[in-house]
């Protein structure tokens, strides 16, 4: 059982070495180029996709149907 026993000090002395190395090593996230918080922001501004044709008949579809429901509640009963 000696050796069952050594071998497993062995493997978790192993472990603990190339943890401590990997803990010690710095990460990507520390040698990045996006500033010092690591966060990269891309501001678009105002600029607007153009929408699908899909997409401007559904808007299309919408403002009409905004516009009738409005108009149907300022109508007095």
């Amino acid at each position: 059982m000696t050796g069952l026993g050594e071998l497993i000090k062995s493997f978790l002395l192993l472990a603990l070495t190339t943890t401590l190395l990997f803990l010690s090593a710095p990460s990507q996230s520390d040698t990045n180029h996006f500033g010092a918080g690591g966060v990269f922001e891309l501001d678009l501004g105002d600029s607007e996709m153009p929408l699908t044709p899909k997409q401007e008949r559904e808007q299309k579809l919408l403002e009409e149907q905004l516009k009738t429901k409005q108009n149907n509640s300022s109508r007095p009963n």
